[in-house]
């Protein structure tokens, strides 16, 4: 596991510059994810602790915002292709309106606390938002809110490979890090660490579709 020295936030937020974006990691302990929540949260070995589930607010985000103005013009697009010529017009414009707001699926999102291995550990899961008992998003009942779009962020892992200094995996963990990583020694056998850029997928748009 990475020592207090590798730690330092100055030289992590330089490692990943650009990529590090507020909306989806924190540094520190959210002020959402109390010590409550936590433990509440906490029930099974290996599982990472996480606060409650909470509706994400597309505006937060360009992205979110962008996926979500598509989703809507979708349906709006659906809704308006309906026959509904036998209804009167401002009964046709309740329903399609009320067809749009009914298969729109939001986000929720909770913090989840990925450890000491990784940087920032504290990082935004998002998820399309559950009926949990309400009517289905679609009429008639029988659809649900799934995923339809991930993103990719990018966070630093601390990664370690065993090898002799003369190897090609020692050559390459070298030519990809960023910094000059450092030396462990663990009984006979010498790792390299060092902090490494890795993908982290997130869900950015829900629609409603067949279970």
């Amino acid at each position: 596991m990475p020592r207090p020295r590798h730690l330092r936030p100055s030289r992590l937020l330089r490692l990943l510059g650009s990529s590090f974006d507020l909306i989806w990691m924190s540094i520190e302990q959210p002020s959402e994810a109390s010590r409550s929540q936590l433990l509440g949260n906490f029930s099974l070995p290996g599982e990472f602790p996480t606060t409650t589930r909470k509706k994400f607010n597309p505006s937060a985000s360009p992205e979110l915002s962008e996926a979500a103005a598509n989703s809507r013009q979708k349906l709006v697009k659906y809704a308006a292709d309906l026959d509904l010529g036998s209804l009167p017009k401002h009964v046709a414009s309740s329903v399609r309106d009320w067809l749009v707001r009914s298969a729109t699926c939001g986000l929720i999102y909770q913090w989840v606390d990925l450890g000491l291995a990784f940087w920032p550990r504290w990082v935004r899961q998002t998820d399309c938002e559950k009926s949990g008992g309400e009517p289905s998003c679609s009429f008639p009942a029988g659809m649900e809110c799934v995923r339809a779009e991930t993103a990719l962020i990018k966070i630093l892992a601390w990664h370690c490979l065993e090898n002799k200094k003369g190897d090609d995996g020692w050559r390459r963990l070298e030519a990809d890090g960023s910094d000059g990583g450092t030396e462990m020694r663990t009984g006979q056998a010498r790792k390299k660490c060092l902090w490494r850029q890795m993908p982290y997928p997130v869900v950015t748009a829900c629609t409603c579709s067949c279970k």
